[in-house]
């Protein structure tokens, strides 16, 4: 476990608390990287290195064991499609999670990774969620992008690992950019909970991601359905995905997105997909 001295981010005791539900575990916090992802899938890739020849962060070829990797600057942050994920220190939460899964059908969950983070940090009592999910990996507060989840998986020594990517915007920007993040559409969690930091933030939703995607082994999206329906943004709005448009009407047990056309219902797959809203969303009250 490393640690740096930017921020306070408790890694014996994070460690403390995560490790049971992830034995084997390891955290670490990085000043400044590339990408959280990239340094983790980096990992556990082989090509051109001898066994146990050492690559990125000193670790082995085909490493396995589970790692929490943070990122106080992440310098090239990306997304869905190529997109880039921009940070800034101290204003953003930028870490991956990489975890050995074995499972048969991956669909869904990066919705079930949005359900469990929206569903750690919304507020109790909130009777409408302030948080919502737009499919498939975006979460947004009143109606506005607050983060992203980026999945990616790696075949190595039979098995596979899943490293999955968070990026939330938990202060806002610099206040010369304050206004722009505003008219640009991006959201911060100290709209939701003032004061709130990115080592409170992680705290917060480790562990039940680290559940949820631990459960999801066992029971795919379907335990999850009820949870997203419920913070769905898509529901009952116009939307265009690709050259279709229609009426966003939820999504099926896989977790597709199901969208009513002039043509009749289609379902929308993962992919090369990007989907816009004709209109924007309410904001809850």
């Amino acid at each position: 476990m490393t640690t740096t001295e930017h921020q306070n981010w408790g890694v014996e005791a994070l460690w403390q608390e995560l490790e049971p539900l992830l034995p084997g575990l390891s955290i670490e916090v990085l000043a400044r990287a590339e990408s959280t992802n990239t340094a983790l899938l980096e990992r556990v890739k082989s090509e051109g290195r001898h066994p146990g020849e050492r690559g990125a962060y000193g670790r082995r070829a085909h490493d396995m064991q589970p790692c929490l990797l943070v990122a106080e600057h992440q310098t090239h942050g990306r997304g869905r499609m190529g997109r880039s994920w921009h940070a800034v220190p101290g204003a953003s939460l930028t870490f991956s999670l990489a975890m050995p899964l074995d499972l048969a059908d991956w669909s869904g969950l990066s919705l079930t990774v949005g359900c469990a983070i929206a569903e750690a940090l919304e507020p109790s009592g909130n009777a409408a969620p302030r948080l919502q999910l737009k499919w498939p990996n975006d979460i947004w507060l009143d109606g506005r992008k607050l983060g992203g989840i980026l999945i990616e998986t790696v075949p190595a020594g039979g098995q596979r690992m899943a490293v999955i990517g968070i990026g939330l915007n938990v202060g806002h920007r610099p206040s010369d950019a304050a206004e722009a993040q505003f008219l640009t559409g991006f959201a911060s969690l100290d709209e939701l909970e003032q004061d709130l930091t990115p080592p409170e933030v992680l705290r917060r939703i480790a562990g039940p991601l680290i559940r949820a995607v631990t459960s999801f082994g066992q029971t795919g999206f379907g335990a999850w359905a009820s949870a997203y329906a419920r913070r769905d943004l898509l529901q009952g709005r116009e939307i265009y995905a690709g050259a279709l448009e229609g009426l966003g009407r939820g999504v099926n047990t896989q977790g597709e997105l199901l969208l009513q056309t002039a043509e009749g219902m289609q379902t929308i797959s993962g992919g090369e997909v990007s989907i816009r809203l004709t209109a924007p969303p309410p904001v809850q009250d």
